[in-house]
């Protein structure tokens, strides 16, 4: 990635969300959101890594991602 190029576009992320919630958002609310999102894939794909190892899989799978998915949505529901 190139030096000063943004990860994804504040202005559009602020948009969509005001436009989902009809509410005021702070300042460096879609920080906070995209921190909470790269947890949230980082803790998805440490379980599916467990349960494809379990599994006997080689790597992780589609399959492995979908067994977890249900249990790793729930950890994060405000």
């Amino acid at each position: 990635m190139a030096p000063g190029q943004k990860l994804y576009p504040r202005a559009t992320v602020k948009k969509i969300v005001k436009a989902h919630s009809n509410c005021n958002l702070s300042k460096n609310v879609d920080v906070t959101i995209f921190l909470d999102y790269v947890l949230f894939m980082q803790t998805l794909m440490k379980e599916a890594a467990i349960q494809s190892k379990q599994g006997g899989e080689r790597g992780i799978t589609a399959r492995s991602v979908r067994k977890v998915t249900a249990d790793t949505l729930a950890k994060f529901k405000g």
